[in-house]
């Protein structure tokens, strides 16, 4: 089943110190913004339970959903390799949190 990005509750998190918001669930990508990025999350073989790369889609061994304001530089087998695995900062915000936090921080940057 795909669950709405507007009605989730995400964990906020960091892949390779970029900003992101983690969800177990299938998101419908039709429910997140355009400016935003959106890629599941592989589970390494063997059901290890940690997280091995981002996807556009996984059917299969998926992991979780990330939602990001930039993008992650795909290799040419469509993956970008979770060296560092996500570190989850221990806060939860909705997707309009998410994007809030962000464009301050642009808003901060630009200053």
């Amino acid at each position: 089943m795909m669950i709405d990005a507007r009605n989730e509750d995400f964990e906020l998190a960091e892949i390779d110190e970029e900003p992101v918001i983690f969800t177990n669930a299938r998101i419908d990508r039709g429910t997140v913004p355009p400016d935003l990025y959106c890629y599941d999350v592989r589970e390494s073989e063997g059901f290890s339970g940690d997280p091995a790369t981002l996807e556009k889609f996984v059917s299969v061994n998926h992991w979780g959903t990330i939602i990001s304001m930039k993008p992650f530089p795909l290799d040419d087998d469509g993956c970008y390799l979770l060296k560092d695995g996500i570190n989850f900062l221990d806060e939860c915000c909705t997707l309009d949190d998410f994007i809030e936090m962000n464009q301050d921080d642009e808003m901060n940057m630009m200053l």
